[in-house]
């Protein structure tokens, strides 16, 4: 996602110079290459200095460090946001580490399903632009916030941090759990051996997305409170199925379990289809001259 916010931020805003961090060398190099970022620079600090838009695109492991980082080189009016997958957490360090005259707006977008895995400048065409605004920051830092998602052709909806860690919860971190237990109950059979040789598309999709285990865990104990609701409920319903199919009698049960899965996931893009949580802040409000916003920092570009 973040080559593709440059790429993106590269149509949306082209006088904007974009100026990225990766500690991987390699990444920084194919930034530039892709053409993601107009340059790039070893230290946090110093690429967020003189920033009028700062983007931190990290896992949530990385998140405060870095912003205890980059703090001393942000300076008021320079708007800060995130794409970290839990929203909760993050805002509460940014209160903690930086200064106040810094807003901090959180900002994960949603993609549609299928959105391509490759880079590209319209991933976020049509996305859902989640962004979290504190109650208490400028009128002007969320107007900036939804600006950048419109820029990139993304819808942008305001909600409450945890209640956007409560979606988070149901509709990202849960479904990795049963693919996760599918493969701890598979390879722990004495007949391990030959069911690898008979995976199929559903199984290997199932299993597929998973994230890497530190930052599973990290994520699954920072919302261990709205993750404890989904396995306990998805239990109770595996627990129904397990009786449809005991019984004799369980035929109908399980016709009305998958006829009623199968009609809800059918029925479930239709509303973002049809333009569901457009912009929920003003964007026309006055504030400061904004320089579009970018990838890790923009500002205007020097006259050659």
């Amino acid at each position: 996602m973040r080559i593709s916010s440059g790429l993106a931020l590269q149509e949306a805003a082209p006088h904007a110079q974009r100026v990225g961090h990766d500690p991987d060398p390699t990444r920084a190099r194919e930034a530039l290459r892709r053409e993601a970022a107009d340059r790039t620079d070893w230290n946090p600090p110093g690429t967020c200095e003189g920033a009028d838009r700062v983007l931190v695109a990290l896992p949530q492991a990385e998140i405060e460090q870095t912003l205890q980082a980059i703090a001393p080189a942000l300076a008021g009016g320079t708007l800060a946001m995130d794409t970290a997958e839990l929203k909760a957490q993050v805002m509460a360090w940014a209160r903690q580490h930086l200064p106040p005259a810094t807003p901090f707006v959180g900002g994960p977008a949603i993609p549609w399903p299928d959105a391509r895995e490759k880079p590209t400048a319209d991933l976020f065409q049509d996305a859902l632009f989640c962004l979290t605004p504190p109650a208490a920051s400028p009128a002007w830092a969320a107007e900036a916030a939804a600006g950048l998602a419109q820029r990139v052709d993304a819808r942008p909806l305001c909600m409450d941090p945890f209640e956007h860690d409560g979606w988070m919860a149901a509709l990202k971190q849960l479904p990795a759990l049963p693919g996760a237990a599918l493969l701890t109950m598979w390879s722990a059979a004495l007949a391990w051996r030959e069911p690898p040789q008979a995976i199929g598309g559903r199984f290997a999709r199932i299993t597929a997305d998973l994230p890497d285990a530190p930052n599973a865990r990290l994520a699954a104990a920072a919302n261990r409170q709205s993750l404890l609701y989904g396995p306990d409920r998805l239990m109770e319903t595996l627990e129904g199925l397990r009786g449809a199919l005991a019984s004799a009698e369980g035929e109908a049960g399980l016709e009305k379990l998958f006829r009623a899965a199968a009609q809800t996931r059918s029925d479930w893009p239709k509303p973002r289809r049809e333009g569901w949580g457009g912009p929920s802040v003003p964007i026309d409000g006055a504030g400061p001259p904004e320089t579009p916003p970018g990838l890790h920092r923009l500002r205007p570009a020097r006259k050659r």
